[in-house]
């Protein structure tokens, strides 16, 4: 597998993060806090109870990759030596790759695009990958908005 190239370079990682900050309201921003405010406006969005929208985290999304060679190419590129800190820091923060939106995505954070279904962790089926596509089409039609 090759590796995408979010998952070693921060630059190309960190605009696509913070492309899906201003566009599909990634977050929390800190979600050890309560950040009632997102929480609200996801319930809203999704027209769903706080307490259920709470429960639709980046960890159980249909679009988090956290395959045995997705973490592997995660933990190299936070650090080549993969004995080091990477895999305290890939825990801590349980990442894994968000698929939609080309980035190394927070498992305790949300999006506007959840998809139920996840976390991939074995090759994904044919229509995994249907479902995926035609959810990443949907918001590449969007490019156009803020980068």
């Amino acid at each position: 597998m090759k590796c995408p190239i979010a998952t070693y370079d921060i630059k190309v990682n960190l605009k696509a993060r913070n492309w899906a900050f201003k566009n599909v309201g990634y977050g929390p921003a800190n979600p050890e806090e309560e950040n009632e405010d997102f929480w609200n406006a996801r319930a809203e969005e999704w027209q769903t109870p706080v307490e259920d929208a709470k429960e639709m985290r980046c960890s159980n999304c249909a679009a988090f990759i956290q395959t045995p060679e997705m973490l592997d190419c995660i933990l190299k590129g936070i650090d080549e030596e993969t004995d080091g800190y990477a895999k305290d820091v890939q825990g801590a923060a349980n990442l894994g790759y968000c698929e939609l939106f080309d980035f190394k995505c927070a498992g305790a954070r949300t999006c506007s695009a959840w998809l139920s279904g996840g976390p991939i962790t074995k090759k994904m089926t044919k229509n995994q990958q249907n479902m995926l596509m035609m959810a990443k089409t949907e918001y590449d039609m969007e490019e156009g908005e803020e980068e």
